[in-house]
């Protein structure tokens, strides 16, 4: 989390609420007191009180008492109207500088929605007639606080009641302390709080609040602003605010039911652990709809408490909605979800299907987050190579969850089928079948790229037909990600190039070898036997390249291929150009990406050949799953042996895999993979385990 937790927002705002209302009700005795000093009519004191703090106050009498002040039925009431104080009887006693008040039965309410600046400045305003010296000692007796969240209409909790409120308050210029205790009614029962004020050796105060418990249906629309997330029962123990009213240590949930949109949960019990700014868990564990249901790791986004009220939590959203769309699933058997990092959820459920039991993973990805970002990774960094396995790539580049990529040659130079756009380079050209492209914001086009291009030579020009692809049949332009060396080709020539100074477009050839050997893999062109209609250029002359393909890659900072592309505006699609078209109607693992109509992104993993936990889908089938968890487009990648779904776990500093692959339950070498990787600091309320880093399995190249 990157800012305060909404349990302890709320208990601030909720502190800061009791306190300024005391010291509002202390202006009538302030100005009587300090100002005044002799006795005058009742108007004329409450306008003078009104006109200095821009309080609108009230009292129906006001009277000496044993050296004092005494105020009858006293209303106060901000300027932004967000909060009402009404108390019986104030006493007040003016000792030099010194002020001591005491409250009898004073009654508070306040909506947290209207405490906005204009009650920011009612308060600032009341205290600016203060002189240094000047002090309040406040006492209240058998108090009583209502809280509203307007934003919060509709719910059956949308108030807070606290009675009982006893204790002192203190306010100076140097500030507020106060040391006291009061009761939220929950149903038929009070729980207590107590709060208190000290002073560390530095001078600033320390704000302490505790409760041994609270009962989480009176706080559910204060604490779970989420529209899905409806608590009804349950408490939390053991709760400690601290260090200036942020939350810190740990509470347990007990016996927490509720609703998660159209599901019910229940039983829910387990540890929240806080620290400034986040909340986690190891685990916390309870039902769904009668099925087994656990969550981990930890949340960085829930901002201000007005922001939360108001806009939610994304990270806490995001897990919400993936909770209650697969809690929808048909014949659950058990739901698990964690959140990995922020912007990125992570799920797996287990389910009954037509043909037997699956096993299935899902990445839940926010694409607004701004710490998170996709990108791909080639094994060995080379197109061509001996292969790389998706954890060990994802280990090597720190990613913090991705999946294997491209179908590929495997067995031989593991070079991948399609096309790859890594870190917004073009690496492989695209082919005549399906690949999507991922924009800096997140966006992703689903597509058949092709790539259009000219070598203009002193001797005519070429049409580039390929990118990174050896042996070419007309005209691939090479680069260094290729490979260490070309192998020898029949008919084909190498050429290569450097820059001319900085630009993109016009090089200098450096060589013209026939590739009857091997050749060291440079920026170049290939020129293959399919292409005899120019003579070839010499060394020393300059030509130029210009290149692109459509749809357009600008603006991408990643890109693969696969297919077949399987949703297309919302509904199943069977793709004519799907790689495999013998495939489709094999049971066995899946995986894919896919966008939904909430503008999330989904990686989703369907394990297979395990008939005991998951046979697998069909093509067809896994459409059909896609569609129903929201997809509006969706695209394959490798599927059979290949696939593989890695994420950093809550606990975990690296990433790990998460489905099982079907190679006899070992994972794959494959060519390249799709990674997620994030900027935001590591958890820090999970405690981390750090992993020892593997020895990476070494294969010999071809």
């Amino acid at each position: 989390m990157r800012a305060r937790i909404p349990a302890e927002s709320m208990f601030e705002r909720l502190s800061r609420t009791v306190l300024v209302i005391i010291a509002a009700l202390a202006i009538i005795a302030i100005v009587v007191g300090f100002l005044i000093r002799e006795p005058i009519e009742r108007a004329l004191v409450l306008g003078a009180a009104r006109s200095m703090t821009g309080l609108d106050i009230d009292a129906e009498r006001i009277g000496d008492v044993d050296g004092g002040y005494r105020f009858e039925n006293v209303r106060v009431r901000t300027a932004g109207g967000a909060a009402l104080a009404t108390a019986a009887e104030a006493t007040a006693r003016v000792r030099g500088n010194a002020l001591d008040l005491e409250l009898d039965r004073p009654q508070v309410a306040f909506d947290a929605q209207k405490y906005r600046d204009a009650d920011r400045a009612t308060v600032h305003d009341a205290f600016s007639h203060w002189h240094d010296g000047a002090s309040a000692t406040i006492a209240v007796h058998d108090g009583t606080l209502a809280v509203k969240s307007s934003l919060a209409a509709g719910r059956a909790n949308s108030s807070l009641v606290f009675t009982g409120v006893e204790g002192t308050v203190h306010a100076a210029l140097a500030g507020i302390s106060f040391d006291g205790v009061l009761d939220l009614l929950g149903g038929a029962e009070r729980y207590r709080i107590a709060g208190s004020t000290t002073t560390s050796n530095d001078g600033s105060p320390h704000q302490h609040w505790h409760a041994a418990a609270l009962p989480l249906a009176p706080l559910d629309a204060f604490v779970v602003p989420q529209s899905l997330v409806h608590v009804r029962a349950g408490v939390v123990r053991d709760l400690d605010l601290d260090d200036g009213l942020r939350l810190t240590g740990s509470v347990h949930l007990d016996g927490i039911r509720g609703t998660l949109g159209t599901h019910a949960f229940s039983a829910i019990r387990g540890i929240l652990a806080f620290g400034p700014g986040a909340l986690g868990t190891r685990r916390i564990v309870g039902r769904i709809d009668d099925v087994p249901f656990d969550a981990a790791g930890e949340v960085h986004d829930l901002g201000s408490h007005y922001a939360w009220l108001r806009d939610g939590s994304r990270d806490l959203g995001s897990l919400a909605t993936l909770a209650a769309t697969l809690a929808g699933e048909p014949k659950l058997r058990s739901l698990s979800i964690e959140a990995d990092a922020p912007g990125l959820t992570f799920a797996q459920y287990a389910m009954m299907g037509d043909h037997g039991p699956l096993a299935v993973s899902v990445m839940g990805i926010d694409p607004r987050e701004p710490t998170l970002h996709f990108d791909t990774a080639l094994a060995e960094d080379h197109l061509v190579s001996g292969g790389e396995r998706t954890s060990a790539m994802g280990l090597r580049t720190h990613a913090v969850g991705g999946v294997n990529g491209d179908y590929f040659d495997i067995g031989r130079t593991y070079q991948p089928q399609g096309m790859l756009v890594r870190d917004g380079s073009l690496l492989r050209g695209p082919t005549d079948r399906a690949a999507l492209a991922i924009a800096k914001n997140g966006a992703v086009t689903f597509a058949e790229f092709h790539l259009h291009g000219t070598v203009r030579t002193p001797h005519g020009s070429f049409p580039i037909t390929e990118f990174n692809d050896w042996p070419p049949g007309h005209v691939s332009i090479i680069t260094p990600d290729y490979g260490k060396q070309l192998r020898p080709a029949p008919e084909t020539t190498f050429v290569g190039l450097e820059a001319i100074g900085i630009s993109r477009s016009r090089f200098r050839v450096t060589s013209v070898e026939a590739a009857t050997g091997t050749i060291a893999a440079t920026f170049g062109i290939g020129i293959g036997k399919l292409e005899r209609r120019t003579a070839l250029p010499h060394v020393g002359e300059t030509i130029t390249l210009d290149y692109h393909t459509d749809p357009s890659l600008e603006g991408a900072t990643a890109a693969i291929g696969g297919g077949p592309i399987l949703v297309r505006s919302g509904v199943p699609f069977d793709d004519p150009h799907a790689p495999a078209p013998d495939e489709r109607d094999y049971r066995w693992p899946v995986i894919a990406l896919a966008q939904r109509n909430d503008a999330q992104l989904m990686l989703v993993a369907v394990d297979g050949r395990h008939p005991e936990r998951s046979v697998g889908m069909t093509r067809p089938e896994f459409s059909d799953l896609l569609v129903r968890l929201g997809a509006t487009g969706a695209m394959a990648l490798d599927s059979g042996g290949s696939v593989t779904l890695v994420s950093r776990a809550p606990g975990n500093a690296n990433v790990s895999v998460r489905n099982v692959p079907s190679d006899n339950s070992a994972e794959r070498w494959v060519s390249d993979a799709l990674f997620l990787y994030s900027t935001a600091p590591a958890p820090s309320i999970v405690p981390v385990t750090i992993a020892p880093t593997p020895i990476p399995e070494v294969r010999p190249s071809p």
